[in-house]
């Protein structure tokens, strides 16, 4: 599987994938710090405007990509996501889903917060329109929500937690199951986002809280203890199915002691900031 990281959030993302031997790893930007062991890197020119970013930046990464499924990471706000889009009209044969971080919103200035908007309303538009195969979308409020971690912290543990999930839910999705009716969304449903379940209440937390969701996916990573347990996966599935009428999971074993519920959710309504302030 291809990963590209696109910007420094974005490549921070890419980079803490490249310790898994399953993803080759191509990361982009202005810069780079200097503890990258092995990974691929693009750099590139920097420039005044993101404008300045999508007419002066060259790239033609196609002898570079490897394999046909390519994920994107990339953050909203930054100068640098002026090149995506030319980017990824070269490799145009392969099948793109876009990974897009929205970044803590009080710490964007005026035109930060433009940058954003434009750039996620595109990249969503885009792959509602079946140019991008897919869009799974992240708020950084959600991200932390709950942690405990300071400023300087932020950033490390947002690109840790959006890699883990990936890569932990990518897991699931290719090891044989105990149990799987799984089926793929429908066509229409490309926007994602994933999620935490609480085993225990069913709650769920999403890492981007979509407006109409239509259809979730459910992965059950359960315990050895837990799934020898009379009832106790059914009760969870019980707890889901109340909260979501198109659902469907997955079950697999583990040597955890601890149970984990993790969820994809998918919707075709793109999602704005003005929804999210009108709830």
């Amino acid at each position: 599987m291809q990963i590209i990281g696109i910007g420094t959030g974005g490549s921070q993302i890419a980079a803490e994938l490249a310790k898994h031997e399953a993803y080759d790893v191509l990361l982009i930007d202005t810069s780079f710090p200097d503890n990258l062991n092995n990974i691929n890197t693009v750099l590139i020119e920097k420039q005044e405007t993101i404008n300045d970013y999508e007419e002066k930046t060259k790239l033609d990464i196609e002898n570079k990509v490897r394999y046909n499924n390519v994920h994107v990471f990339l953050f909203g706000g930054g100068k640098t996501t002026g090149i995506t889009l030319r980017t990824l009209e070269k490799i145009k044969d392969k099948k793109i889903i876009i990974h897009y971080v929205r970044p803590e919103e009080n710490f964007l200035s005026n035109k930060q917060k433009l940058r954003e908007r434009m750039t996620s309303g595109i990249l969503q538009e885009l792959s509602r329109s079946g140019v991008f195969n897919k869009i799974y979308l992240y708020d950084t409020t959600e991200v932390l929500k709950g942690a405990e971690v300071s400023f300087l912290q932020k950033k490390d543990y947002v690109a840790s937690t959006i890699a883990g999930m990936f890569h932990m839910i990518n897991y699931i999705k290719n090891t044989k199951g105990l149990f799987s009716n799984i089926e793929e969304p429908s066509e229409v449903n490309r926007i994602s986002s994933f999620g935490m379940v609480d085993p225990e209440t069913g709650g769920e937390v999403l890492h981007f809280s979509l407006d109409n969701v239509r259809e979730k996916c459910y992965y059950f990573v359960m315990s050895k203890r837990a799934l020898e347990t009379p009832g106790v996966v059914e009760k969870i599935n019980n707890q889901i199915q109340k909260n979501s009428e198109q659902a469907s999971f997955k079950i697999i074993d583990s040597e955890w002691h601890e149970n984990h519920v993790y969820v994809e959710a998918f919707t075709n309504v793109v999602q704005t900031t003005q929804n999210k302030s009108e709830k």
